[in-house]
């Protein structure tokens, strides 16, 4: 048989002689075996070793190991034998570990944790990610030799004690890419003393985490206020990290490190930038980030406000902000020649004049993006709305737009004013809390056509979609 370039093909396929079907699905390899394996939990994995022989032999010999103690219906007397054989069998057949994932949640003492953990260090496991609860009033120390790994790639720790001996611990992350640290506490500075060695980090999420400087603090300062005390991240420590190019700051409370204009440019190499914010009423007020390496930038504003915000991002790609509040920006100064997106999620809690107003703003400030906007409404006493005519500007386009929430009585005025602050392509209704409102009759009297209703997926089968004729 030719191709079209004239081609000949030999498509004969021989026949397998003495084929079963049984012996071909046995002789996979098991390299192939454990990357599939490697997209399961420790559960899943060990269910496919009853399929054939070689995936049970896969397995056994698995370079990613997940060892939760949930998995077991008495987790104090049979996880620990369970570990520490599947560990031994690793050594004796001096195979190495990638990955070593430990979860305990039913703990009486420490030991066992640092002996698994110890153990796959010495296996040459590359990536871990550790959960392990307290023990009383006692958080989990971080074992020394996870300290003393050169080779580590990647951890992600969470309710753990880091103690780096109050700057006089030596840590050898040379090769560290990955690091993800959630209700930490950390003896000496987390910033100075660790996360400004590790000079091949490209990706930190932090979250909540405790540092203490000082021998002194510790006793001002004990552990178990970690709740009380939350970081607030001097980023002047983490400039020298060149290849940095993700950066997530979870809880962020009023730290004046994210303000300045001068910072974010000095790293060079950074892409994507994620921002959690939970202190309620807080104001960001002059919140500046001017980068041009930053390509993602996502804002989680649950409380905060954004007061005369200003960004310089020229190849910017995604803008999301998803809070309360709708934030106000004085500038969004982009230069980007490819196409890019803005995401906004906003509850909708005060509705007025001004609100209308605000959101107007914000869109033409974003209107060479394709802009999607979800608008959660909650129970609002506001009787009646003034049509909101943009002041003769153009109404900025908005590619989708979600609404949903509680607000029914006043529905038709909210989206008439709507309409007047922005121009939806397709809009789509969460009809579970719009019930009372016909909203095919009320969106025909404001110029939209209903369109696949009847043809949505079962996780959008709530969702009522419309289009402006």
């Amino acid at each position: 048989m030719a191709n079209r370039e004239g081609i000949h093909l030999n498509l004969e396929v021989s026949p397998v002689e003495n084929y079963t079907g049984e012996v071909a699905a046995d002789d996979i390899p098991d390299e192939m075996i454990h990357h599939i394996q490697s997209f399961m939990d420790g559960r899943q994995a060990a269910q496919t070793a009853v399929l054939f022989k070689s995936w049970h032999r896969a397995w056994l010999t698995r370079p990613d190991l997940d060892l939760k103690d949930q998995d077991f219906q008495s987790p104090l007397i049979e996880f620990p034998e369970f570990a520490i054989n599947t560990l031994q069998r690793y050594e004796d057949l001096e195979l190495r570990i990638c990955t070593f994932r430990l979860v305990m949640a039913t703990v009486e003492d420490h030991h066992l944790a640092t002996e698994l953990i110890v153990k796959a260090i010495k296996l040459s496991a590359t990536e871990l990610t550790l959960r392990i609860r307290s023990s009383g009033h006692a958080l989990f120390s971080l074992p020394n030799e996870v300290l003393d790994s050169g080779t580590l790639a990647g951890l992600s720790a969470h309710g753990c004690l880091i103690d780096l001996q109050f700057g006089k611990k030596e840590v050898s992350w040379s090769n560290l890419k990955t690091l993800n640290l959630s209700y930490v506490v950390a003896y000496g500075d987390l910033f100075y003393d660790l996360i400004s060695k590790c000079t091949s980090l490209e990706k930190i999420t932090l979250d909540t985490t405790t540092s203490y400087p000082t021998l002194e603090s510790t006793t001002r300062y004990p552990p178990l206020d970690i709740e009380q005390r939350q970081l607030s991240p001097s980023c002047d420590s983490m400039i020298k990290l060149h290849k940095l190019k993700f950066l997530q700051l979870n809880r962020l409370d009023s730290s004046d490190s994210i303000y300045r204009q001068d910072l974010w440019p000095k790293f060079r190499w950074l892409k994507e930038l994620l921002i959690w914010g939970y202190n309620y009423d807080y104001d960001w007020n002059g919140l500046r980030i001017c980068s041009p390496s930053l390509e993602i930038i996502a804002l989680y504003m649950y409380g905060h406000k954004i007061t005369n915000g200003k960004f310089d991002v020229p190849n910017i790609r995604k803008f999301k902000v998803v809070g309360v509040h709708m934030p106000q920006l004085d500038e969004f100064k982009t230069s980007s020649e490819r196409e890019w997106e803005s995401d906004i999620q906003i509850k909708c809690d005060q509705l007025n004049d001004s609100w209308f107003s605000s959101l107007n703003k914000l869109l033409r400030m974003l209107s060479p993006s394709r802009i999607s906007l979800s608008l959660c409404l909650a129970y609002s006493y506001i009787e009646q709305y003034t049509v909101y005519v943009g002041n003769g500007l153009p109404i900025p386009i908005v590619e989708n737009l979600l609404i949903s929430g509680h607000e029914r009585r006043r529905f038709s005025a909210f989206f008439n004013a709507l309409l007047q602050s922005c121009r939806p392509n397709c809009i789509s209704v969460d009809t579970r809390f719009t019930f009372e409102v016909n909203l095919e009759a009320e969106f025909q009297l404001l110029g939209c056509r209903s369109y696949g209703r009847r043809d949505l997926s079962d996780d959008q089968q709530y969702l009522a979609k419309f289009q402006l004729i």
